[in-house]
């Protein structure tokens, strides 16, 4: 970690180990933190009331495609799943 990097931290009051955690869970892609699922525009991180059901789907890729996957998700500063769901859900949804 850097000194600047320290130094925010100092200045929110946030611990190393603190923030190591926080970025653990939030890079999570199992753990539920609130920052997953998909995203409404206009109503950030808020859902509608009736929300559908999520479902774990397990898909082989080659690793040059998952890194591919990893690249465009950081650019779009979202995890590879929301990522993924994004590019696979139809229009509107």
């Amino acid at each position: 970690m850097s000194e600047r990097d320290k130094e925010l931290l100092r200045m929110v009051g946030m611990s190393e180990r603190q923030a190591e955690r926080n970025a653990r869970q939030a890079e999570s892609e199992s753990e539920p933190d609130g920052l997953t699922g998909r995203v409404y525009y206009g109503l950030h991180l808020e859902q509608p009331d009736e929300q559908e059901e999520m479902v774990t789907v397990s898909v082989r890729l080659p690793k040059a495609t998952v890194d591919s996957l990893d690249q465009q998700a950081r650019r779009s500063h979202i995890s590879r799943s929301e990522y993924m769901r994004r590019r696979l859900a139809p229009d509107g949804q």
